[in-house]
Formats: structure tokens, C-alpha cells, sequence
């Protein structure tokens, strides 16, 4: 089975307790094929790090390697925790990045909104025969559609 180093600390809810769980048969699996590797004179380590658990398998050399560099495991696991911190920092950053973005793409998008309204208003009062902004009368168009009419011009007449 595989040696591990348990931490003292308490488990703080039942997922991680079956995520541990998973961990510790996945390394016993490993373990098994570290076993057939050594049949081929192969010397292997494996060393794995869950929250604050080390596991440690591979054949009775590469065990006996690894267990006899505390150091090792220390550094490992400081690498894994610096890494896991890293990418925690990375995702915090990104979505506070995103949430700004979406900020600015509202401003944005207003902002557009608005020029595209005024352009309109403009059109409209063109199209009137008027040489100032007319607002567009929505709320008239949505409730009778025949006051609405589209014309299709071919470029020389309409």
C-alpha cells in the first residue's frame, strides 16, 4: 500500500474526505504498476502531494530514495502550495479584470448607444426635409405600424 505522511490537520468537510479517499486508491493503483515496472528492473519514485498529504510510492529503492529526502518532500510540497497560491492569484485577477471590462464595456456600449441614437434623429430629420435632429417617434411606430413606411430606392429615383 502507499506510505504516506498525513498532516495534523482536521478534515473540514466530506468532499474532501472522498476526494482523499479517491487520491490514496489512485496512488495504491500506482503503486501496483511501480510493482510490475520493478519486475522489469526498472527503479521508480512517485511522489504526490494532496493538501498537505504526501504520498510516496514506487519500488523498495525509489521509496527508500524519497523517504530519506524529507527535504525533497518539503520543497515539493512548498512548490505545489506556491503553484496552487499562484494560480488562486491568476483567477482572482483575471475575474476582477473581467468585471472592469465589463465596466468599461458598458460605458462603452452606452456611449455608443447614444451616438447611434442621435444619428438616427438626425436621419429622421433629414429624411423629413428638415436641416435639424428630429427624434425618432418609437413609441408611435410600435404602436401603429402603418405609420411606418419603407421606401426602396435603386440609387437614381425613389
Amino acid at each position: 500500500m502507499a506510505q504516506v505522511a498525513m498532516s495534523t490537520l482536521p478534515v473540514e468537510d466530506e468532499e474532501s474526505s472522498e476526494s482523499r479517499m479517491v487520491v490514496t486508491f489512485l496512488m495504491s493503483a500506482l503503486e501496483s504498476m511501480c510493482k510490475e515496472l520493478a519486475k522489469s528492473k526498472a527503479e521508480v519514485a512517485c511522489i504526490a502531494v494532496y493538501e498537505t498529504d504526501v504520498f510516496v510510492v514506487g519500488t523498495e529503492r525509489g521509496r527508500a530514495f524519497v523517504n530519506t529526502r524529507k527535504d525533497f518532500q518539503k520543497d515539493f510540497v512548498k512548490y505545489c502550495v506556491e503553484e496552487e497560491e499562484k494560480a488562486a492569484e491568476m483567477h482572482k485577477m483575471k475575474s476582477t479584470t473581467q468585471s472592469n471590462r465589463m465596466s468599461v464595456d458598458a460605458v462603452e456600449i452606452e456611449t455608443l448607444r447614444k451616438t447611434v441614437e442621435d444619428y438616427f434623429c438626425f436621419c429622421y430629420g433629414k429624411a423629413l426635409g428638415k436641416s435639424t435632429v428630429v427624434p425618432v417617434p418609437y413609441e408611435k411606430m410600435l404602436r401603429d405600424q402603418s405609420a411606418v413606411v419603407v421606401w426602396s430606392c435603386d440609387g437614381i429615383r425613389c
